[in-house]
């Protein structure tokens, strides 16, 4: 049996979800006490939507990956407001949230040619650059802190290295294939699928090996 990226992702995202349900006494007083069930979810997203893929089923698998991105970057904007410390950048970051389900809704209902057929590429680059600045914010109050002498040991901190790339990593691809409709689809889903392995083998990472609890 042949595997590729995209099974590849899928075992590791799945393994990912196990490791975090099994370590959740570490970090369950925390606000990522909820990653296990986005995790979860996310596992179900992605495997549904490789099983729509292969049965053909593209006008659902667009509209399933359109609510499911969505999701992500609420959840994760959800996550880092209750971790940044100051007010007024927790008010900016509600700002950028609720601009950017804005961004989202009216693009998907009223300039989408088809719900079903048209990924939303440039309301999720615009969400996912929210989620990059919040999240470099977020470490740059870790770092002027006295935590920056544990930095490793909290969990939060891979989470934070894990969005970035994969956040950072496929921008600039799905910005050109919106660009360039006639950029190879195949060599997208690489990058999107590199940066998805990357961000859960960093997510494991800190699930078995941080050791100290940041908030609660």
């Amino acid at each position: 049996m042949k595997f590729d990226f995209g099974d590849i992702s899928n075992i590791i995202l799945l393994t990912t979800t196990v490791i975090a349900w099994i370590t959740l006494k570490k970090y369950k007083i925390t606000p990522l006490k909820y990653l296990p069930y986005y995790l979860t979810y996310a596992a179900i997203l992605e495997i549904g939507a490789d099983i729509m893929s292969r049965s053909k089923l593209t006008n659902v698998t667009v509209w399933w990956y359109n609510i499911g991105i969505n999701i992500e970057i609420l959840f994760y904007l959800y996550i880092f407001y209750h971790y940044i410390e100051n007010k007024k950048t927790k008010r900016l970051l509600l700002y950028f949230g609720v601009l950017y389900e804005s961004y989202f809704l009216i693009n998907y209902l009223f300039f989408s040619d088809s719900l079903l057929l048209t990924y939303q590429a440039y309301p999720f680059v615009f969400g996912g650059v929210v989620v990059i600045v919040f999240v470099f914010i977020f470490l740059l109050e870790m770092f002027q802190s006295d935590k920056v002498l544990h930095v490793g040991k909290y969990l939060i901190f891979w989470i934070s290295m894990g969005l970035l790339f994969y956040n950072i990593i496929p921008l600039p691809s799905f910005a050109l294939r919106k660009l360039i409709p006639d950029l190879e689809y195949s060599i997208v889903m690489r990058i999107q699928y590199t940066s998805n392995i990357i961000m859960y083998l960093l997510f494991i990472y800190g699930f078995l090996w941080s050791s100290m609890k940041y908030k609660s």
